[in-house]
């Protein structure tokens, strides 16, 4: 393992403390009186952060005591030489070693040993939200030079799914669209709208059921049923949701709430190929009425015209 995923993992710049030593020190701020020993484990972290971007493990391995340990945020345990001895030269189109830190405090326990403690920020190659954690590296004092003989790692997790979620629970219910009239008198196609939440209440499940209106002189023509799952994204760190048509369509939405109304920005691709965009808007009134409005943002090379409807939650216990 650790001469795969952990040597991968050092050329995008994680595990989280083992780049957050080489910064750390280096970005506290200057105190009118450093002694001689933080200027030395300053030293130290400053060597280990170049050894890091040139991908020097040799350098960095002898950084370490000789039983120095690594715990991570899973709570694998690693000896610090041989871990940061695999680490390799990042390659020249990828990402150089970057961290924002935050939060340090330094302090020594006994002479010749100070522990560092502090929380940092590692951007992660393709994700617009960067590995959040926290560490605590023990250093330690050999001869003259200052050494690792520990480091803990934490990951900081955010809310849960359902958390998140909690603010969309009035969207559980059974839904009948009671204003869906155009005012040339064009017939509209009719909505059926379940929305319930999933065993973990970490999704909500949305059904609808579209039938289309029906042309004189022709059979009537059969529903269109869309499955819908909204959901916390724990990579984007935002409310994400995905749909799929029975007509082969499907799409996705990014979520956020503006006051009592909830935006959902879609994209979706019709069966044909075509692509569309809209922005759709649910404002609720706080009981059982919501109107939803969808302005379309790109469709084709159509305009399409907005679409306007008001649903109300019928009585009783949601649709299973």
């Amino acid at each position: 393992m650790v001469r795969g995923s952990r040597a991968r993992g050092f050329r995008l710049g994680f595990p989280l403390g083992l780049l957050a030593v080489g910064i750390c020190l280096t970005a506290s701020p200057a105190r009118a009186q450093t002694s001689q020993d933080e200027q030395a484990i300053r030293a130290a972290s400053t060597a280990y952060m170049q050894a890091l971007s040139r991908g020097d493990g040799a350098a960095l391995a002898a950084l370490w005591t000789a039983d120095g340990d690594i715990v991570d945020e899973r709570g694998t345990v690693m000896k610090g030489r041989d871990t940061m001895s695999l680490t390799t030269k990042p390659a020249e189109d990828g990402p150089a070693p970057a961290a924002h830190m935050r939060d340090m405090s330094l302090r020594f326990l006994a002479p010749g040993v100070a522990l560092e403690d502090g929380t940092v920020e590692v951007p992660l190659p393709g994700s617009p939200v960067p590995m959040t954690g926290r560490f605590s590296a023990t250093w330690v004092k050999q001869g003259d030079a200052w050494r690792l003989a520990s480091l803990r790692e934490t990951r900081i997790t955010g809310a849960s799914g359902a958390e998140q979620l909690a603010d969309l629970d009035w969207m559980v219910g059974d839904w009948e669209v009671v204003d869906n009239s155009d005012p040339d008198g064009v017939a509209k196609p009719t909505f059926e709208i379940a929305v319930r939440w999933n065993v973990g209440r970490t999704y909500l499940l949305r059904d609808m059921k579209i039938t289309p209106p029906a042309t004189p002189g022709s059979p009537p023509p059969p529903p269109i049923h869309v499955t819908q799952r909204i959901g916390w994204d724990p990579l984007l760190r935002q409310i994400r949701s995905w749909a799929f048509s029975g007509d082969g369509g499907h799409g996705e939405a990014f979520w956020t709430r503006d006051g009592n109304a909830w935006l959902a920005r879609t994209t979706a691709v019709l069966p044909d190929g075509s692509q569309t965009s809209s922005l759709n808007v649910y404002t609720y009134d706080g009981k059982d009425r919501c109107t939803w409005q969808s302005l379309h943002t790109h469709a084709g090379s159509e305009h399409a015209p907005p679409v306007n409807m008001t649903m109300i939650r019928k009585p009783g216990r949601p649709t299973k």
